[in-house]
């Protein structure tokens, strides 16, 4: 749980970046709405909005900036089933059924 936490606080970081970037590109003037992280780990989604994961400071800190990120609406946090997330084939080894459904919908190849 403490690897995707910390995952979690370093696309915390990313999005930060992007709320930045972006106006700059002239897109747009400004991203008021926090932008929506999904997530797939209900355990540190759980300790994100609600307490201290009583581990080692350097979670510590890290789970403050994350949870302070959301209370000024710079990010969303919401769980994805495991099975929508699309990334998943390039991660981790699937079962080929799921494997073909993944692909398929990242429209890389129907024909698998």
């Amino acid at each position: 749980m403490y690897a995707e936490f910390v995952a979690c606080y370093e696309a915390s970081g990313q999005v930060e970046w992007l709320k930045k970037f972006i106006p700059r590109l002239s897109v747009v003037d400004i991203i008021q709405r926090s932008l929506r992280m999904y997530y797939d780990n209900a355990l540190a989604m759980f300790y994100a909005h609600n307490k201290s994961s009583g581990a080692a400071k350097h979670i510590d800190i890290k789970f403050y900036i994350v949870k302070k990120k959301i209370q000024d609406h710079i990010i969303s946090l919401e769980h994805i089933s495991t099975k929508k997330i699309l990334a998943d084939p390039l991660t981790k080894g699937l079962p080929p059924g799921m494997f073909r459904e993944h692909v398929a919908d990242m429209g890389l190849k129907k024909s698998l």
